[in-house]
């Protein structure tokens, strides 16, 4: 699967700066609105005060027609009044209103680019009429628009500089911290522990140093393995270098018969020791999990029970099987590999003339597979310690084994959520060890080993 790659500076970057601009736009747009409203009313009141004043003035002085004279101010250029008489004479007008009336209407209107008022006096004497030119309006609103827009022109790309420095410095941590790692020696597994960083990546940090400690614990059990398998493995061929020298230097038959018979021992431990090596070092929670099927555990166990019954008799050991149907979610491989590890210590163990029992049964939550033998058994102090790898029982060290098949047992069991324990065999005689499977469970990964 492709990782999606993206700059994170990118994405807040865009974001603030944006929806500050686009706030500001709608800010700008909603100031020019309501201030175009508030100057419309404002000059209206103006058109209002001024009509009123004219009425006021016409009706006090009255009078022949009379223009004012050039106006001097900008704006007042475009304002222009007419006051007319009850007869339809016009009084009063200023110098760039027409002869005629400027408008129809009473009150205000809109005619060609300009605003006009229109009222009577009280005695309907005299009758104003004001002109103003829109553009007086539209100069005030564009020079206060100008005057928000401005600031912003200059104060955008200001905030912007302002916003990707505050990213970059807010996201410098992480960057830290990915140099941190990068120059990191690979066998440094200690945990990361940054002077100063943010909270928002206290998960990660957290979750990477969750991940080294697993790793370094994997490791540390890898070179344990290593050098208890290389320490293992240095005996018995330290023992077939001995025996094969003895058989070069023999001085007669017999002790060259005896010298070959150890050096075909020694070769069948190490192979013992080899394979169960390497048994061990397959036995991964990936492998489990790849081929989890439905299975018939007492099929299972027959056919591992027939594999061993040539071994069995070799010793007139007794192999009973009492077995009922019982199906579990498993790795049938590796069901196989406990099967046969359970049976080889048992008959490897149990002295000739003995005997071999194994039992499966439906209890109420789990299967339970149990293997007793009448050998010497394990003391109670030595059976947490048979679990470990290399760890062989005081009474078995008379007998070819490498210190894995429990140890191989109890990392299955575990890949399978089943309950490994160890008892005393019938009548306190033995061992017995139980497998307890939970019904129609699937093999889980479980937490790295020591």
């Amino acid at each position: 699967m492709n990782t999606v790659w993206f700059s994170l500076r990118r994405r807040l970057l865009i974001p603030l700066v944006g929806g500050v601009t686009i706030l500001w736009l709608i800010t700008l747009v909603f100031s020019f609105v309501e201030t175009h409203h508030e100057i419309d009313e404002l000059f209206d009141a103006q058109l209002v005060q001024t009509g009123q004043t004219l009425l006021a003035i016409a009706a006090h002085e009255g009078g022949d027609v009379a223009e004012i004279a050039e106006a001097e101010h900008k704006y007042q250029q475009k304002l222009s009044f007419q006051i007319w008489g009850a007869n339809g004479s016009l009084v009063l007008h200023s110098s760039n209103a027409p002869q005629s009336p400027m408008t129809n209407d009473s009150g205000f209107s809109e005619q060609r680019g300009w605003r006009y008022f229109s009222q009577w006096d009280a005695a309907s004497q005299f009758q104003v009429q004001i002109g103003e030119s829109h553009e007086i309006r539209d100069e005030l609103v564009a020079e206060i628009a100008w005057q928000l827009l401005l600031p912003g022109l200059f104060g955008l790309p200001l905030l912007g500089l302002w916003v990707w420095l505050a990213t970059w410095h807010g996201l410098a941590p992480l960057d830290a911290v990915a140099a941190q790692i990068k120059h990191r020696d690979p066998s440094h597994l200690d945990a990361l522990a940054p002077p100063r960083a943010p909270l928002e990546i206290k998960a990660l940090l957290v979750a990477l140093n969750e991940l080294f400690q697993r790793v370094e614990q994997t490791l540390e059990s890898e070179r344990r393995f290593t050098a208890d398998a290389a320490h293992e493995l240095r005996t018995p061929l330290a023992a077939l270098a001995t025996q094969a020298q003895v058989a070069q230097r023999s001085s007669n038959d017999a002790e060259r018969e005896h010298a070959i018979e150890q050096l075909r021992v020694g070769v069948d431990r190490a192979a013992h020791l080899v394979d169960q090596l390497l048994t061990l070092a397959r036995l991964d929670p990936e492998q489990a999990n790849a081929n989890v099927q439905s299975l018939q555990l007492k099929i299972l166990t027959e056919e591992v029970c027939a594999a061993n019954g040539a071994a069995a008799v070799s010793k007139q050991i007794g192999l009973e099987l009492a077995a009922v149907d019982a199906t579990v979610m498993g790795n049938s491989m590796m069901l196989q590999i406990l099967l046969r590890n359970l049976l080889d210590n048992a008959i490897r163990y149990t002295p000739a003339g003995g005997r071999v029992k194994v039992t499966l049964k439906v209890a109420e939550s789990a299967v339970e597979l149990r293997v007793t033998d009448s050998g010497p058994g394990i003391s109670f102090e030595e059976r947490e310690l048979v679990f470990q790898r290399f760890h062989r029982g005081a009474s078995g060290q008379d007998q070819i084994g490498s210190g894995l098949g429990l140890s191989i047992v109890g990392r299955i069991a575990e890949l399978h959520g089943a309950k490994l324990a160890l008892g005393d065999g019938d009548g306190g005689q033995g061992l017995a060890v139980s497998v307890a499977f939970p019904l129609r469970s699937s093999p889980t990964a479980p937490p790295p080993t020591s």
